[in-house]
């Protein structure tokens, strides 16, 4: 039986938010999308930062990787250079650092803003690039994670519905390919 690696629950949570982020966006509900899409590339980052220490998601826990706790995608995005300088370029670890400190801001008070004013409609291409680029990178080998399945249709190198179908909505891939008309190349077909 397929055992999906443990890295692979951070891309489940991040697939939903990133669907989350589609939904908010394209109703207007921009603030509240920005969080989720903050929270989805924190998430892949993780994920993707997992899959560098523990390939086979075999051994790596909270307690043996202490910096799974952070929230800082400057520090989470400087543990990926290894696949990627992307993960180390001055201008993307700006944005990532802009975005982890207004996804603070959006939620505590207190949090002083150092890098402007927050979001605005034009981070809607910096989140698709990143998400484009941090999920391509990891190595999924069955893409039969929410965005995959919710964007094909189906399970991953099949044709065969998910049991549970009926009960899925595709109103946030519609949003999403709103957003980003490249959807499609998201996921793994």
């Amino acid at each position: 039986m397929f055992r999906p690696p443990l890295w692979g629950n951070f891309i489940a949570y991040a697939d939903e938010d990133f669907l989350t982020f589609g939904l908010l966006a394209v109703n207007g509900l921009l603030s509240q999308a920005f969080y989720h899409g903050t929270q989805a590339i924190e998430k892949y980052l993780k994920a993707l930062a997992l899959s560098i220490v523990d390939p086979g998601g075999t051994f790596a826990t909270p307690e043996t990787e202490n910096w799974i706790r952070t929230h800082n995608l400057g520090t989470l995005a400087k543990r990926c250079t290894s696949i990627d300088i992307f993960y180390s370029q001055t201008e993307n670890l700006t944005v990532l650092q802009r975005f982890a400190e207004f996804d603070q801001f959006t939620r505590y008070p207190w949090v002083e803003q150092i890098h402007g004013n927050g979001f605005s409609g034009g981070d809607i291409e910096h989140f698709g690039r990143i998400i484009l680029k941090v999920r391509n990178d990891l190595p999924i080998i069955r893409d039969d994670y929410s965005l995959g399945m919710e964007v094909r249709g189906h399970f991953h190198l099949s044709k065969k519905k998910h049991p549970a179908w009926d009960h899925y909505h595709h109103h946030a891939v519609v949003a999403l390919r709103e957003l980003f008309p490249n959807i499609d190349d998201f996921v793994r077909w």
